[in-house]
């Protein structure tokens, strides 16, 4: 579905409802309600971005604070808060506006800035885990494999590395996301709406969906779970070869 006909559907459906209810009786009844809600839900968005910025703020001082924290895993810890932040501080509070107001706040260049930043978010979040399951397969599976010379600068560049793929998968969303204008004859309502491809047909928009599925859903999601199945078999092996208490293997001669 078009956005065109998604809004013509929504002006239909006001219509409707303008038809068979008194305006004057829907603001006494049905906005308080409405605006209610809205002020609920951003609340609650508030209290989550909260929580998350002092919980991943934390993790972060710990990590540059305390020399021993910073091992690989927290490392990579320490990336995927970061990520989490930028989330946090940017994205968030324009997912709580939306419940507050029916227009778009931030401007054309909000509308470009906001999805790229989320989507980048959600790439390095994403590929960090991928790439946390690569370290514990190889901390278990195969442990003599691990440099020890110059480990964490190698740990350093792989998460620099994550966050320039992230960035550039990203640039697509900065690129075709913009303003879109509607028109609704029926209530004689202008919308402004930020949409991704709002100049295009159904098919950018389809093959935008697909293949942001598969990048950062599908792929990951089958990487990190030979991973850990690799894990689980050695973990699940070591423990069968391990001695029985009280049992003192007898050797042959």
């Amino acid at each position: 579905m078009s956005l065109e006909e998604m809004f013509s559907s929504i002006s239909e459906e006001k219509s409707l409802s303008n038809e068979s209810w008194d305006p004057l009786s829907l603001r006494g009844s049905s906005e308080a309600p409405l605006w209610h809600e809205g002020v609920a839900i951003a609340s609650a968005y508030a209290l989550i971005i909260v929580v998350g910025l002092v919980g991943n703020v934390t993790l972060i001082r710990i990590f540059c604070a305390v020399k021993s924290m910073r091992n690989v895993p927290n490392l990579f810890l320490c990336s995927l808060a970061l990520g989490d932040v930028l989330l946090l501080v940017t994205c968030a509070p324009v997912d709580a506006s939306r419940f507050l107001a029916d227009a778009w706040l931030f401007g054309r260049t909000g509308c470009k800035l906001i999805p790229f930043i989320q989507l980048t978010s959600v790439g390095v979040s994403v590929f960090t885990l991928t790439a946390l399951a690569a370290d514990r397969y190889k901390a278990i599976v195969k442990p003599m494999d691990i440099p020890t010379s110059h480990a964490t600068a190698k740990i350093c560049l792989k998460a620099s590395a994550i966050w320039l793929l992230s960035v550039v998968l990203a640039i697509p969303e900065a690129i075709f996301s913009d303003l879109h204008t509607f028109h609704i004859t029926q209530t004689n309502e202008t919308l402004i709406t930020c949409a991704p491809y709002p100049h295009t047909g159904d098919l950018h928009p389809k093959i935008h969906s697909m293949a942001s599925f598969l990048i950062f859903y599908i792929i990951p999601l089958f990487i990190i779970s030979v991973y850990y199945f690799f894990i689980a078999k050695s973990l699940i092996r070591s423990t069968i070869n391990l001695p029985v208490e009280g049992k003192i293997p007898i050797r042959r001669q």
